[in-house]
């Protein structure tokens, strides 16, 4: 509830509510932005996962609480893409939603596999400027892939009922109106103040999200499993692939865990998402031990500053030498 609290707070701040400055509004949108993003890395993220409470209540409760009716967001667009694709088919190329699905039209070379072309030698550069775009592209995706498409990449989506569709569109109507229609039509906040708080608000939020998602998986130091046209698809194990496909980082940082919803735990959270991130570090060292018992690669960095650059290493190094190999 925290976060909820600083995002009211920065929001009554953005909109001349409470007293303030220029400089205090513009702290207060990125304080919206970084709070949004806490409150999705914690609360959405584990009540998806069924990893918060003990029922069905809690699960569908808080996800479309922060999901939906805080950010916008659809939480059967986040099932799909997350749940029920990209955590059991981790880094592969046309079944992972996370990953390129075609061989060719992708922003990002990130497996041998796809289609090279000159403009992928400044991926390393483009791409994360491109990734502060997440949080509105993911909004976009709600409609343009799951709802009309019926589909998230490679991953079905059944078709919504009447009800599921008016759940939909009442929850994005009251995101509309809270973010843009009540500050302009209510507070009388002029338009161009709105749209420009907006975007800050959502910029800060896509690259908080982006990151912190990029630099777990898309990594010099995690492997891609064979994917399109290169069978067998995994070579290994379930729980071995999830391991060899994440990276860790930081984990004697409360700080680092703490900003990052414990996706710096990314191989205890995919080894086993129904546990809450809370649970993480004391879980850490019992998967590490059993790795090395059975000559299994756990990936770890020392910090998040070490796997953001690996993270923009190995987008330099796919855009610029394609005849990479990188499997472990």
């Amino acid at each position: 509830m925290v976060f909820i609290f600083l995002m009211v707070w920065s929001y009554a701040v953005m909109f001349q509510l409470l007293p303030s400055n220029t400089i205090g509004r513009l702290f207060a949108a990125v304080l919206f932005g970084v709070a949004q993003a806490l409150c999705l890395l914690h609360q959405m993220h584990d009540s998806s996962h069924t990893a918060m409470g003990y029922s069905p209540i809690w699960w569908f409760g808080f996800s479309r609480l922060t999901m939906e009716w805080i950010a916008g967001a659809s939480v059967i667009s986040w099932f799909h893409q997350h749940v029920l694709g990209h955590h059991i088919y981790t880094n592969i190329m046309g079944i992972d939603p996370d990953m390129p699905f075609t061989k060719e039209g992708d922003m990002r070379f990130l497996v041998k596999q796809q289609k090279w072309s000159q403009l992928y030698k400044y991926q390393h550069i483009y791409m994360p400027i491109l990734y502060g775009g997440l949080a509105l592209k993911f909004r976009l995706q709600d409609f343009s892939w799951t709802f009309f498409a019926e589909k998230n990449g490679a991953i079905h989506v059944n078709s919504l009922s009447k009800a599921e569709w008016a759940h939909v569109l009442f929850a994005k109507s009251f995101y509309i109106f809270y973010r843009i229609l009540a500050p302009i039509f209510i507070f009388g906040i002029p338009v161009s103040t709105v749209i420009f708080y907006y975007f800050l608000v959502e910029i800060v939020l896509g690259y908080w999200l982006a990151f912190n998602f990029q630099v777990s998986h898309i990594s010099s130091e995690v492997s891609f499993p064979c994917d399109v046209q290169n069978e067998p698809v995994l070579k290994k194990e379930w729980a071995v692939v999830q391991v060899l496909t994440s990276v860790d980082y930081g984990h004697d940082s409360f700080l680092q865990t703490f900003l990052s919803g414990a996706l710096n735990y990314q191989s205890v959270h995919h080894l086993f998402p129904g546990v809450s991130q809370y649970h993480y570090p004391a879980i850490a060292p019992i998967v590490k031990d059993v790795c090395k018992q059975y000559n299994v690669q756990f990936n770890e960095l020392p910090s998040f500053s070490d796997a953001l650059s690996a993270h923009l290493n190995y987008l330099y190094e796919m855009g610029n030498f394609p005849e990479h190999e990188h499997e472990k």
